[in-house]
Parts: C-alpha cells; structure tokens; sequence
C-alpha cells in the first residue's frame, strides 16, 4: 500500500477538524488522528491507512501555505464554502499553536524568575551569616586584645604608682590611674559602638536596596504575565465564538 497522496480538499478539511477538535500536542495523539482519517477515508475496495507523521507533515504543510498566503495551493475545490471552511481551520489552529507557544514561554520566564529569585534569597542569607560570622569573630578578637590589653595597663598602673612614689610629686594612687584607665576604655567603647551601628546601617541599607530591586523585578513581571494572559484568554474567546 503506497503513501497516501491527499488527493482532495475534502480530506485536508476532515484532517484540520480533527487537528482543531483534538489539538494534539504528544505523539500518541497524532496516533489517534491517523487511525480516525484511516477509517475516514477507506473504501470498500480501497483500504487507507495514515500515519501519525504523515498527518503532521501535511498540517505542517497546509499551515505554511495559510501563513505564505498562498489561496492557489489550498484552494483545490470548485467551491468556495469548502475553502472558507479549510482556511478557518487553519486560523484557528495556527492561533492555538502560537497561544500554547507564548503560554510554555510565559511559564519558562516564571520558572526562571523563581529560580533567580532563590538564588537572591540564598545570596542574602549567604551574605548576613558571613557578616554574623565576621561580627562574632571581631568581637571574639576584641575580647582578646581587651585582656591583653588589661593585663598591660595593670602592669602599666603599678609602674606608674611605683615612678610616682620616688619622685616629689604628689603620689598618683592606684585609684587614679585606674580612673585613667576607665576613661581610656569608655571613650573606645563609645568608638566601637558606633562602628557597629555604621556597620549595622550598612547591612541594613544592602538589604532593603535589594529587596526593592527583586520586588520591582517581580512587579514587572506580573504586569506582563497579566497583559500574555489576557491577550490569550481573549484570542481563546474568540475562537471559541467563532466555532
């Protein structure tokens, strides 16, 4: 049994129906196609059997046709009710693929936004448990340098009172040196507050900076998955009234 040729117009309308009424889109479905126009268009003395790659190839080729324009190669029958009725099928099903297209589009840029906005979200975390990280290490050094530091000015107390005590100044106590001492260390840390509140400005001006780059990212994208989804809502409207 030889391929079968699509001897009429007859047989591309009966093939865009069933594309239209079926939309296939797996291969399984082209299958089904192939095995209803088989039945279709046999005969008792001539038996037809389609192939699911032979019925998209011939959509294929009737939808290019209906793009180029081209009325002369679809127009194969002597009435023009049966053109006007192909040349609707082939409308409508063109408009349904380009949908289904924009549609997987709209869904891969979700995706992808999802997947970016992860990433910003795991990027932040990343960056605030390293700086909780480098505040815990510097205050671990400052604890550190601070009894270092008091061992030496302890040191440094009982050198000054014992230089005091030979020479004809009044004597410098322990006291006042240790007054000294507690003014050095309120003033560093009134300095060090103030780095950690600089430190804490920064960190927070990051954060909210970020925050509005990633909302007004997302802000434009539902302005354009509202505008593809309503653009496609109408075109299905419209098919659906035409039919």
């Amino acid at each position: 049994m030889g391929p079968f040729r699509w001897p009429s117009i007859e047989n591309d309308i009966a093939l865009a129906r069933e594309v239209a009424a079926s939309r296939p889109e797996k291969p399984n479905d082209w299958d089904e196609i192939a095995t209803r126009l088989s039945e279709h268009f046999s005969t008792d003395g001539k038996p037809v059997e389609l192939k699911a790659r032979g019925c998209r190839e011939r959509m294929d080729r009737l939808l290019s046709k209906y793009k180029q324009e081209d009325a002369k190669s679809l127009k194969r029958s002597r009435t023009e009710e049966d053109y006007n009725e192909l040349k609707q099928l082939l409308e409508d099903i063109s408009t349904f693929r380009r949908d289904m297209m924009v549609l997987k589009d709209t869904e891969k840029e979700e995706k992808r936004n999802e997947a970016e906005n992860g990433k910003r979200k795991a990027e932040m975390m990343r960056r605030a448990a390293m700086e909780r990280r480098r505040e815990t290490y510097d205050d671990n050094q400052d604890s550190i340098h601070s009894s270092e530091e008091e061992s030496e000015d302890e040191e440094l107390i009982k050198k000054m009172v014992r230089k005091d005590s030979k020479s004809n100044r009044p004597r410098l106590t322990k006291l006042t040196a240790m007054e000294m001492l507690a003014n050095k260390y309120e003033k560093k840390a009134e300095l060090k507050e103030k780095e950690l509140e600089i430190r804490k400005m920064e960190l927070e001006l990051n954060t909210k900076k970020h925050e509005s780059e990633v909302q007004e990212r997302q802000r434009r994208l539902e302005v354009e998955l509202e505008e593809r989804r309503a653009m496609l809502g109408l075109v299905l409207s419209r098919s659906n009234m035409q039919h």
